[in-house]
């Protein structure tokens, strides 16, 4: 769990998930390769920028919340929004330069479900690296996207990057 009054409102931070539901554990099962030393493997990532008197989240993410305006794929939200989609207590948040141009431009690209299953054959087969990108951008693609250094560390596109990917680097 984190508390967002005792974030750097001057820095930006990946917040990774640690999810228990039945999709959450197929996540950790096929991604636990890419943080063989983790002890718990994340199934989800976002990104947490403080402007205009409140802390925003930026996410993509296949599900949507239509009574509360938000929407699936990439999107932004504001902190007190986002408190009543998500329990803070499956979240850890560490602090990582993210481009905020970046993290805006992509707001509205759909949820990459194509990739999901990409890197689910990639785990099975141990080719991760050598699938194609597709439409769409996951979570941990979306943030790869607005910081080069994860892709650069692993050599890998912002595609093949997986939620344990970030744990991994974060250990």
């Amino acid at each position: 769990m984190f508390n967002f009054d005792l974030l750097d409102k001057k820095k930006t931070y990946i917040g990774l998930q640690y999810g228990k539901s039945f999709i959450a554990k197929q996540i950790q099962k096929f991604s636990k390769e890419y943080a063989p030393n983790s002890k718990e493997i994340p199934t989800h990532v976002l990104g947490l920028k403080f402007r205009y008197g409140t802390w925003w989240i930026f996410e993509s993410h296949a599900r949507g919340f239509k009574k509360l305006g938000v929407p699936a794929g990439v999107r932004r939200m504001k902190r007190e929004l986002w408190e009543q989609i998500e329990d803070k207590n499956e979240f850890r948040v560490y602090p990582m330069k993210l481009k905020v141009r970046s993290l805006e431009n992509y707001i509205g690209q759909p949820y990459g479900t194509g990739d999901i299953k990409a890197l689910m054959k990639a785990s099975i087969f141990g080719t991760n690296g050598k699938q194609k990108d597709r439409d769409g951008l996951i979570c941990s693609e979306y943030m790869a996207l607005c910081n080069d250094k994860i892709c650069k560390y692993y050599n890998l596109p912002a595609y093949c990057i997986t939620p344990a990917h970030f744990q991994n680097y974060f250990d």
